[in-house]
C-alpha cells in the first residue's frame, strides 16, 4: 500500500500537480525475464530472523543451549528406544 504523505500537505500537492511526468511507452511495456527476476530477488535485501533473539545476552544463550538440549533429549531417546 503506497503511503499518501503529501496528502496533508495541500500547498506541495498542488505545487507537484502542476508538472507532467510522461514515460515512454517503452519502458511501460518492459517486462523482465525469469533470470532477471530470480537475481532481482536473490540481491534483495533480507531481515534476519534471529536478529532480535542475538541482541539480548538471554536470548544469545538460548541459542546456545536449546541445540545442545535438543541433542542430548535425542540421543537418550535413541539410546531407550533400543
Amino acid at each position: 500500500m503506497l503511503k499518501d504523505e503529501f496528502h496533508k500537505e495541500s500547498q506541495l500537492k498542488n505545487n507537484f500537480d502542476q508538472y507532467e511526468v510522461e514515460l515512454p511507452k517503452q519502458l511501460m511495456r518492459y517486462k523482465k525475464s525469469r533470470w532477471q527476476r530470480f537475481i532481482q530477488y536473490l540481491v534483495s535485501p533480507t531481515k534476519d530472523p534471529l536478529e532480535p533473539i542475538c541482541t539480548s545476552s538471554v536470548g544469545f544463550t538460548l541459542l546456545k543451549i536449546v541445540p545442545l538440549g535438543a541433542a542430548i533429549f535425542m540421543t537418550i531417546l535413541q539410546i531407550l528406544l533400543q
